[in-house]
């Protein structure tokens, strides 16, 4: 039997410009030879996909599911401290289901703006996944330009989204943080 998983998040889970087969989602699922089904939702913040996590991920009833939002919560100005308590009870949630729950790092922005609150979000999730032993797949510097400052070259359609080049990116880094939390499923 096939491990199965849910993403849960925002356009860039679901593979916006492109189609959710595109996605980094898709991508890990066939190399991981895993289900990942993708409940990416475009503009969706953390508090949305923490209000619909109790109907699109826990009747699927899946392994484990892998929470990433924040790019959204970016651009509204979102206090870190609420993205935190949306990310939080989300892994509470999962946890209280039996279901392992796997956090996503967002990837970097364009927007000098919503690069200081992604950061502040980042700066979070390390140390909570740290502390509460949750696996952390590293999205941001991968996406990054050798020296880490800025982007990297055609890996973003807009500044925000990826390209089909970051969705692989993006893939790749899934597929090596996900390796091992899936090898102990099997």
């Amino acid at each position: 039997m096939k491990v199965t998983a849910v993403a849960i998040g925002d356009s860039i889970t679901y593979g916006y410009p492109y189609r959710p087969q595109y996605s980094w989602t898709a991508l890990a699922a066939r190399e991981l030879d895993i289900i990942i089904l993708n409940k990416g939702v475009c503009g969706e913040t953390t508090g949305d996909m923490r209000a619909r996590f109790t109907q699109d991920v826990l009747p699927h009833r899946p392994q484990l599911v892998i929470i990433m939002g924040g790019t959204n919560d970016a651009f509204l100005h979102i206090r870190p401290q609420e993205v935190a308590d949306n990310l939080a009870g989300m892994v509470q949630a999962a946890r209280e289901a039996g279901i392992v729950p796997v956090l996503g790092m967002p990837i970097p922005s364009n927007y000098p703006e919503d690069e200081v609150m992604l950061d502040r979000y980042r700066q979070w999730l390390r140390e909570y996944a740290a502390r509460e032993k949750v696996a952390l797949i590293d999205f941001y510097f991968p996406m990054l330009a050798p020296g880490g400052t800025a982007l990297r070259e055609g890996l973003h359609v807009d500044g925000v989204h990826p390209s089909e080049a970051g969705y692989r990116v993006m893939a790749r880094a899934a597929v090596d943080a996900l390796r091992p939390v899936v090898g102990g499923m099997r």
